[in-house]
């Protein structure tokens, strides 16, 4: 497949990695603490290690995904730290949290 292909289609070298995870607040989603936790999140955990993030908060839970700022370089250490981070706070509960896999096609 050519190059212009490849990058169309964000194939081979233009592959975008990316990994989720969901975790749940143990407190109010509605308090300062918990927008401290989120900047926290971002700036210490996500950021720190290079990262991209999107997602949404509800009372239910929280649903986010972490691509690195170049997505085509998104590494399986990058992903192990967010994890780590997570892992070692108190005030959530990580419920899920996904392998590195392909951000613009479905997993097989």
């Amino acid at each position: 497949m050519k190059k212009r292909l490849r990058k169309k289609y964000r194939l081979g070298e233009f592959r975008e990695l990316c990994f989720e995870f969901t975790f749940e607040y143990k407190g109010d989603v509605n308090s300062p603490e918990c927008g401290q936790f989120l900047q926290s999140l971002v700036s210490e955990c996500i950021e720190a290690n290079g990262l991209d993030c999107e997602g949404s908060l509800t009372d239910e839970g929280c649903l986010i995904i972490v691509t690195a700022a170049d997505p085509t370089k998104t590494s399986e250490e990058q992903r192990q730290a967010v994890k780590t981070w997570l892992e070692g706070r108190s005030d959530v509960e990580v419920k899920a949290f996904s392998e590195l896999h392909d951000a613009w096609y479905a997993l097989s």
